[in-house]
C-alpha cells in the first residue's frame, strides 16, 4: 500500500478557524482511495525535514503566531524553495500565504522579510476584508465556496492564479481572480475550512497526489459530503439575495 506522509506545520498556532478539519478531509478522501497517511504535527520547537513529506499544510494565525511562525520559517527558506520546485504538494490558507511573498508591508510603511520564494507582494490594509466568498476553478464545474477574514491584500502578482472570483474579493477589493498556484503549491485566503466545505476541491487535490504516485485512480464521492457542500451553498445565496 502506497503512503502519503503529511506536514501539518505549526499546527498550534496556524489553527485560528479550525484548519485541522482540512487534514481530517484530506486524510479521509486518501485512505478511501486505499493510500495509508502519516501526519505529523510540526511547530517552531521541532526541526523540520522538508524532503520527509509529500503534503505540507499550513493555515491560518493570530497576528502575534504569524509573527513567530515568520521568523521560525525564514531559516527554512532554501528546503521551502527546493520542495516547491521538486512539485511537492502543498496548500496554505488563510494569512500564511502572505508568508511565501516576496515582502510583508505594514501601514506604517515597515516592510518584513518574508520567504521571498513566489511572486507577489503583501500590503496590510486599514479595513478587514470579511464576508462569504464564491470563486470558480478551471479544473471542474463545482464553485469554490468559503469565508474571508483578513486585513491584508496582494499586490504586484506574477504567478498563475488559483481561482476566478464569482462573488466575493479576490487578491485586491474588485480583484476577478484570488489564490497562487505553481506547480504543485497551493495557496489561497480561503477559510471554511477549505477542503471541509469543498469536496469536489479535496477530490480534485488527492487526483493530484494519487496520480504524482502513479496510483490507478477511480472517483470517490461520499454522499454526506456533497449534501453538506450543496446545503451550505444553497444558504449563502439566500442569503446573497
Amino acid at each position: 500500500m502506497e503512503t502519503i506522509k503529511i506536514a501539518h506545520l505549526y499546527y498550534d498556532l496556524m489553527n485560528l478557524y479550525g484548519e485541522h478539519g482540512n487534514i481530517l478531509a484530506l486524510t479521509k478522501h486518501l485512505e478511501a482511495h486505499h493510500v495509508k497517511t502519516i501526519v505529523h504535527y510540526l511547530s517552531i520547537e521541532d526541526s523540520i525535514d522538508f524532503d520527509k513529506y509529500d503534503f505540507f499544510y499550513i493555515g491560518s494565525g493570530s497576528t502575534p503566531s504569524y509573527e513567530l511562525v515568520r521568523k521560525n520559517m525564514l531559516k527554512y527558506e532554501k528546503e521551502i524553495k527546493k520542495a516547491i520546485m521538486q512539485k511537492k504538494f502543498f496548500l496554505i490558507t488563510g494569512n500564511a500565504i502572505d508568508l511565501f511573498g516576496r515582502s510583508y508591508n505594514t501601514l506604517d510603511e515597515k516592510e518584513k522579510k518574508t520567504l521571498d520564494i513566489l511572486n507577489y507582494e503583501t500590503f496590510e490594509t486599514e479595513e478587514r476584508i470579511v464576508g462569504e466568498q464564491t470563486y470558480r476553478i478551471s479544473k471542474f464545474d463545482e464553485e469554490i465556496i468559503g469565508f474571508q477574514n483578513r486585513n491584508t491584500v496582494l499586490r504586484y502578482v506574477k504567478e498563475k492564479h488559483l481561482f476566478e472570483v464569482k462573488s466575493g474579493t479576490g487578491y485586491v477589493p474588485k480583484s476577478i481572480v484570488e489564490g497562487i498556484k505553481k506547480n504543485n503549491f497551493y495557496g489561497t485566503y480561503l477559510l471554511g475550512p477549505i477542503l471541509i466545505r469543498n469536496p469536489y476541491f479535496t477530490e480534485y487535490l488527492v487526483e493530484q497526489i494519487i496520480k504524482q504516485k502513479n496510483i490507478a485512480y477511480e472517483e470517490y464521492k461520499d454522499k454526506y459530503e456533497i449534501k453538506a457542500y450543496e446545503e451550505y451553498r444553497k444558504n449563502m445565496l439566500k442569503e446573497q439575495e
